[in-house]
């Protein structure tokens, strides 16, 4: 509700840069995190161990995996680097504008489909339409298709090449359907945002890092990869501003150049997913703390404030706040573009693990794990 209402708000008045950037982030991290609490759950103890329950559609990292991502990320930009400098620019973002409102079109609905069904849980969700596609057994789990028919309904089960759509999902096609058809139509800021918040959230719900370690190492990673593409070339730049798909976030601004016109600041989804599923991981960790290792009086009570019942989510949420006020304010200062992550991961990482030692529970959250395997 408050990132549509500075998202309204900003389509009529002037609204700080900051001040929009900080709240439309911030909003959709907080909504993620929370996505993430029925994607991944610790479930019922045996033994005194928590087991998992992970939805099928979330990809659960290894060591491995975090080891790779500033690796093969590094090997897309640079791959898009060289695109941009040898093919025509039109040409490859009319591919990639196509490819990405697909993409977008998908996820706008599946992200309709988890809200409409925790708001309006007594509405039916049938499905509506149920279609073979050959030889793409695995589109599903790359677009986040849902597998399985809606829960409580009498469907008989999917086969792997087959997509069925259900009524609530329905509704979510046809509102992404408007929006990319707004983006396509006009390439307006708001229908950018709507499907870059929509990856945000979907890719903070299907990303699991599986442990506090696992999660600290990869943003330790991705701050060597930030800096150098950004500092060290002007690779990261190039993209940014060639790119025109819906990878970031952007925030209209007015300038003094050329007697004044309206151009637009931009925060990369990056800078806000990565964070993000690393504050999603806190908020687990809470919701396991009390519920599965009865920690701090056990599960919250009604009565507790916020800050009571998830610690360490509050915490690290705090901590983005002062590393994107900290990117913000040198943005301005020395008038060039920032590497978010520079500031943002000493910030996330360093207020858990201060508020982990405050609580007692560092060495607790250290060993903490999501595998599914013990």
């Amino acid at each position: 509700a408050i990132l549509a209402a500075i998202t309204l708000a900003a389509s009529i008045v002037y609204v700080p840069v900051p001040l929009h950037m900080v709240v439309a982030s911030m909003s959709t991290i907080w909504v993620g995190s929370f996505f993430t609490l029925k994607a991944i759950q610790p479930g019922k103890t045996e033994g005194g161990k928590a087991i998992p329950r992970i939805d099928s559609d979330v990809h659960t990292m290894t060591r491995r995996d975090v080891y790779m991502y500033p690796i093969l990320g590094s090997c897309v930009l640079l791959g898009l680097y060289l695109v941009y400098k040898l093919c025509p620019k039109f040409l490859v973002n009319l591919l990639i504008r196509g490819y990405f409102v697909l993409f977008g079109l998908v996820s706008v609905a599946n992200i309709c489909d988890i809200i409409l069904k925790t708001e309006f849980k007594s509405w039916p969700d049938k499905e509506v339409i149920r279609f073979r596609i050959p030889f793409f057994k695995t589109l599903d789990s790359i677009f986040g298709i849902t597998e399985t028919p809606a829960e409580g309904s009498e469907d008989t089960p999917l086969n792997d090449d087959e997509v069925s759509i259900t009524s609530l999902e329905t509704i979510g096609y046809v509102l992404g359907a408007v929006a990319g058809c707004f983006y396509l139509g006009t390439n307006h800021w708001i229908a950018n945002n709507i499907f870059g918040v929509a990856f945000s959230l979907q890719a903070i719900r299907a990303l699991n890092p599986n442990s506090y370690a696992n999660a600290a190492l990869l943003l330790a990673g991705l701050f060597v990869y930030d800096i150098f593409w950004v500092f060290g070339t002007d690779v990261m730049v190039t993209v940014a501003k060639s790119f025109d798909a819906p990878i970031k976030l952007l925030f209209p601004r007015w300038t003094q150049d050329d007697g004044g016109k309206w151009e637009a600041s931009m925060l990369g989804l990056g800078d806000i997913v990565m964070p993000g599923i690393f504050i999603a991981l806190l908020l687990r960790f809470d919701v396991y703390s009390r519920t599965v290792l009865k920690r701090r009086g056990g599960a919250p009570k009604a009565t507790e404030s916020f800050f009571s019942r998830y610690p360490h989510f509050v915490g690290v949420m705090f901590g983005y706040f002062i590393g994107l006020a900290m990117t913000i304010a040198v943005m301005y200062y020395f008038n060039a573009a920032q590497p978010a992550l520079l500031y943002l991961v000493p910030t996330c990482v360093g207020c858990s693990a201060l508020n982990a030692a405050r609580l007692g529970e560092f060495d607790i959250l250290w060993k903490y794990t999501e595998s599914k395997e013990e």
